[in-house]
């Protein structure tokens, strides 16, 4: 997989390739407290590494942005949930409820067109 045209895939699939090497490593000799352990560690290492392949998604789409000659952006995202919890007591009988509701909505669609030519600016002599 290239790490230029999918960052994110890159690197959750690098993430996933250590941890499938630490604890093919580990061995048979290595109690379930140890595995867990590992475990925690490589959800708090995939979450950072996810976490840095959405920057750097963003950074490639700012850059491809930049030298784009025509751009469309179309995006929504919603995220909404709530719940409720009940509870009611007669002496004869006892409720309970539980409740909740959740709706999501994503689509992020980027469309370019053209590439513009990079102009190389000089500091030092001011030219383009």
């Amino acid at each position: 997989m290239n790490p230029l045209l999918n960052p994110t895939g890159y690197l959750i699939g690098l993430g996933v390739k250590k941890i499938v090497e630490s604890i093919s490593e580990s061995g048979k000799s290595t109690t379930i407290d140890e595995l867990e352990e590992i475990n925690r560690r490589a959800q708090i290492k995939a979450t950072a590494l996810l976490a840095q392949a959405k920057v750097e998604q963003e950074l490639a789409i700012a850059r491809r942005i930049d030298s784009a000659e025509e751009v469309e952006i179309e995006e929504y995202y919603d995220t909404s949930g709530k719940g409720n919890l009940g509870f009611s007591g007669e002496t004869d009988k006892v409720t309970l409820g539980l409740g909740g509701e959740g709706r999501r909505v994503t689509k992020r669609v980027i469309k370019f067109k053209g590439c513009t030519p990079v102009e190389l600016f000089s500091p030092e002599t001011g030219d383009v």
